[in-house]
């Protein structure tokens, strides 16, 4: 191990130095029996020599290598060293020597390594400390290294980042050798100031500061550099720590360059134990056997609040009593657990104090029903004592060193017993913190926020959330045999039970289930990611009249198996918890237990159909969607599974699925994954499924400005309609295809994309229509049918219009719908509507032929008007539409005459027929059309400059359908 500071020349010297300052500067000290220094940091130095002595003994090979290699990696920058990152990167540690383990560990990486010695300016590296469970009883082989690099606080922001990527390096490193080690950059001024780096995963941020420092000071073990001032503060000195120090600084009693001043511990804030309470139980939740000492140690602090008694003060107190420290009684972990255990006794609370003793016993991970490990023997010795002063029965040892192979009930037992630990200290120092009055002005909001974010993904209870059982207590609960019954409550509720083992329907009443669940893929998921469940288990399927296979069964944990592979249960990021939660893995299972064509299949019969949407199957429309349950694992760790029943529930799940990542976050959420194994048409109805989803995601992420789309979809006989408003998506039930172009002709404010799902399209003309549509344009679509023709309009803002009338001839069709829209628009820029078509004031017309394949698939082609052709003569009318008391009252000219309802009322339409009729040449037929309307304003509804064609189309086609009839 690399040699403690103070036992170097340097550190001789400063010894030196110190004996001449005093007796070059013979002040009498206003503090009485000052203690002897120098002696008091030898205790301390002997201390921590021991426990290096004790950390070297504990490490494996390459562990070992790491911590003699550190202090060289920080003293120098070599760029065959990991770590490098440039010869101006901050480096150099007082009181430090590389010694030969140290050398020999560079040259094992790099053979042409030498050391070149040179005399540094300033030490850039003030200290390296390693901090946590190294060197105690509570170390074991799986334990990490939280390592402190202290650095002088007059680095710039360059420099702090240059160290930054090199302590990264190092880290990167120590994985490659199996080591997780944690490299934390401390600037001690900051830090005495209260200033802490940035939560992460692995630091506390703004949450502790007092506490942490009082964990450092009593755990902490110096590697390299100088000492903690702290050392040579009295105990009873601890509340005017600043004034103490002050006057010992000022009258020179100790040297400013052989210490760190770290700061006292004189006003830990209440808050400060709520913060505390956060970080432990998010540290917890994956390792709860290591918080819970802990948290039960803030509950005991806060009990003695505002006099605690502070471990670190006693740890100190005893070194001040002590010539010759005894590393075992001042074993940090043995103190912490003395300290639980008499507050647990205070309040007589057995339950809790077994838990915490037994978290004790997993913490320090000595099995002492089993032989001897190699190395472990004073850990052992001191864990067999505490354990017969516990008075445990043999029996118990040897179940808890059996933990990994208990039974489900134990796992979640204990289990239950580990949430209730955590609710009831994070209860008792919510309301601690309240009653002292005491505002989180410390605690920065953000972290607040984010450890809140993982305690209520990690513990709260939600409808389908999967709460993971084993972690922390076992790697897994596997079972060779689960038994699944379907039941029915007195409601007539279908819902299902799992149990352990082959269990008939004859022994429910005797046996306990694992879980009940009203969906059985809740149940199956339970199973999976509590680690139950796995594809070898033997699952048994105990119900009546189901459509449910073993079979099924199986093929749906393959599948979970493959979705959700146990790397995807890792610990989330802080970044992540920053972030709102988004989808990272995600399963979708149709119709699980549900066969849509079960009463067919029985009979051994096959229905097939030219309709093979599964949304609108064969000649009845069915939708073979009849269940949908996903299985989602979220950003924050969190299990979810939901069920959805029907076209509504499709609905739902649409609805659901984009609320994980709205368009306006400008991502998407992942591929739904759909699986089907119930019928045999399964597969086809998964991917119907799955393609929906896809096509909509195109709808609304791909296409871009969302709020203008709108995605019709047609399920069973109906068409329904979705639009994202608020970031949200909505949908409304239109109805048949008559009231889908109802809808469609509705008026709009702004420019609106129909976007057909690509299973509608078939024979339907609309979706071949909307592929043409384009903003600012009228567009006329026109369908000859023998002697009728149906017209297709779409105007500015793609509102519809569509029309059924007598078919003559297409070049007079085009014609009077020409003249038609030409006289529209001068309508319109005689209302100020210049700038409604945009820059060029008038609406461009275009007009296509819809033609029908052999296939009958649709198809649209450009037509354009040939100016020498003439038209067969059609009749022209222009109606003028005024309001009278709010009703619109009609004039209608035909050539010379007028027609109004002034003058004929309800027989007005009768009146024009017989004029109309009058002047055909005797059996001629010849079309009529409107070929111009003029509206009263106060009939629009609109502003005047916001006047949509289909307005006047609307009348158009009232009143040529009225004619129509009339003529007929």
């Amino acid at each position: 191990m690399t040699p403690v500071p103070g036992d170097t020349e340097e550190t001789a010297a400063g010894a030196d130095n110190l004996k001449v300052m005093e007796q070059r500067d013979p002040i009498e000290p206003t503090i009485d029996e000052l203690p002897d220094f120098r002696a008091i940091r030898a205790r301390f130095q002997r201390l921590n020599r021991a426990r290096l002595a004790r950390i070297s003994g504990d490490l494996r090979p390459l562990q070992q290598e790491f911590l003699q290699l550190l202090p060289l990696l920080f003293h120098i920058n070599h760029p065959l060293l990991p770590g490098y990152v440039d010869k101006a990167a901050p480096a150099g540690i007082p009181d430090y020597s590389p010694d030969t383990p140290a050398l020999s560990a560079a040259r094992r990486l790099a053979k042409s390594f030498e050391l070149k010695k040179r005399a540094y300016r300033r030490f850039e590296i003030q200290a390296l400390y390693l901090m946590g469970s190294p060197g105690t009883i509570a170390y074991s082989p799986t334990s990490d290294f939280d390592i402190w690099v202290c650095h002088d606080p007059a680095l710039d922001p360059d420099q702090v980042e240059a160290l930054q990527l090199k302590a990264g390096g190092i880290e990167q490193w120590a994985r490659t050798l199996d080591i997780e080690a944690h490299l934390f950059l401390v600037n001690p001024e900051r830090f005495r100031q209260g200033e802490h780096s940035r939560l992460t995963r692995e630091s506390s941020g703004s949450t502790q500061h007092y506490l942490l420092l009082e964990e450092f000071y009593r755990t902490g073990v110096l590697l390299a550099g100088r000492y903690p001032l702290w050392w040579l503060v009295p105990p009873e000195h601890e509340l005017d720590y600043d004034e103490y120090v002050a006057d010992i600084k000022r009258k020179r009693y100790i040297h400013s360059k052989d210490h760190i001043d770290f700061g006292g511990l004189a006003a830990i804030r209440a808050e400060e134990f709520y913060g505390a309470s956060l970080w432990l139980l998010y540290k917890g939740i994956n390792a709860p056997y290591k918080s819970i000492l802990k948290t039960l140690l803030m509950e005991a602090y806060a009990s003695e609040f505002p006099d605690i008694d502070l471990l670190c003060v006693e740890f100190k107190r005893r070194l001040y009593r002590e010539d010759e420290p005894d590393v075992d009684a001042l074993d940090p972990y043995r103190m912490m657990l003395e300290k639980v255990e008499a507050y647990l006794h205070r309040q007589e609370a057995p339950q809790r104090l077994d838990l915490a003793r037994r978290s004790f016993y997993f913490k320090v991970n000595e099995k002492l029903s089993e032989p001897n490990s190699v190395g472990t023997r004073w850990r052992r010795e001191q864990l067999i004592r505490l354990v017969e002063r516990w008075g445990w029965p043999h029996g118990k040892v040897l179940r808890l060193d059996r933990r990994d192979a208990w039974k489900l009930d134990s796992v979640m037992d204990e289990r239950k017993q580990i949430i209730r630990e955590f609710t009831t200290t994070y209860r008792f120092l919510s309301e601690f913190t309240r009653q002292q009055g005491n505002t989180t002005t410390l605690i920065k909001a953000e972290d607040v926020h984010i450890l809140g974010r993982k305690l209520y993904a990690a513990f709260e209870r939600k409808a389908g959330k999967i709460e993971i059982m084993y972690r922390g207590i076992t790697p897994d609960m596997y079972a060779s045999h689960l038994s699944f019954h379907r039941l029915f409550s007195e409601e007539g509720d279908e819902y299902w039970m799992v149990f352990n083992g082959v269990v008939p329907a004859s022994e429910l009443a005797v046996t306990r289930p694992l879980r009940r669940a009203y969906s059985l893929l809740e149940l199956i998921a339970w199973c999976y990611f509590n680690r139950i469940l796995h594809a070898r288990t033997v699952m048994g399927i105990y119900t009546d009249d189901t459509d449910l296979t073993e079979k099924e069964l199986q093929q749906v944990v393959e599948r979970l198996c493959r979705l959700f592979p146990d790397e995807v249960l890792e610990e989330s990021s802080i970044h992540e918890l920053r972030q709102p939660a988004r989808i990272v893995a995600i399963g979708t299972f149709v119709n699980v237990g549900l066969d849509p064509f079960s009463s067919r299949t029985r009979q051994g019969r096959h229905l097939t159909s030219n309709r093979t949407d599964a949304l609108k199957y064969g000649g009845l429309f069915e939708n073979l969607a009849l269940s949908i349950d996903q299985v989602i694992v979220n950003s924050w760790q969190e299990v979810m599974t939901y069920r959805y029943l029907g076209v509504s529930g499709l609905m739902k799940c649409l609805q659901d699925y984009i609320k994980w990542a709205p368009p306006a976050s400008g991502k998407h959420p992942p591929p739904i994954n759909a699986f089907s194994f119930s019928s045999y048409r399964g597969s086809a109805i998964a991917r119907r499924i799955e393609n929906l989803f896809a096509g909509i995601l195109r709808c609304f992420y791909v296409n871009g400005d969302a709020e203008h789309i709108e995605y019709v979809l047609g399920i069973e006989s109906a068409y329904y309609v979705l639009r994202i408003e608020n970031d949200t998506l909505q949908y409304h039930k239109v109805g048949n295809m008559e009231a889908l172009c109802g809808y469609l002709g509705n008026p709009q404010a702004h420019f609106r994309r129909p976007v057909f799902d690509e299973e509608n399209r078939g024979d339907n003309v609309l979706p071949v229509i909307y592929q043409n549509n384009r903003p600012g344009m009228v567009q006329c679509f026109y369908e000859v049918r023998g002697e009728q023709v149906t017209v297709y309009i779409l105007d500015e803002r793609g509102s519809l219009t569509v029309q059924n009338k007598p078919f003559y001839d297409v070049v007079g069709l085009i014609r009077h719908y020409q003249e038609f829209f030409d006289s529209i628009q001068e309508r319109q820029l005689l209302l100020g509507q210049e700038e409604f078509f945009g820059e060029t004031a008038m609406a461009e017309v275009q007009f296509y032929r819809i033609d029908s394949g052999n296939d009958g698939q649709k198809s649209v082609k450009p037509h354009s008007l040939n100016q020498y052709v003439k038209p067969s003569d059609y009749l022209r009318l222009q109606v003028l539409v005024s309001a009278v008391e709010d009703k619109p009252a009609f004039s209608v000219f035909c050539e010379d005459r007028e027609f109004s309802t002034l003058e004929y009322g309800r027989d007005l339409y009768r009146q024009v027929a017989a004029h109309i009729l009058g002047l055909r040449r005797s059996g001629e037929a010849y079309p009529i059309y409107i070929t111009d309307i003029d509206l009263a304003p106060n009939l629009l509804n609109e502003r005047g400059n916001q006047v949509q064609t289909v307005r006047f189309l609307e009348y158009k086609k009232m009143i040529e359908e009225r004619l129509l009839a009339e003529l007929q």
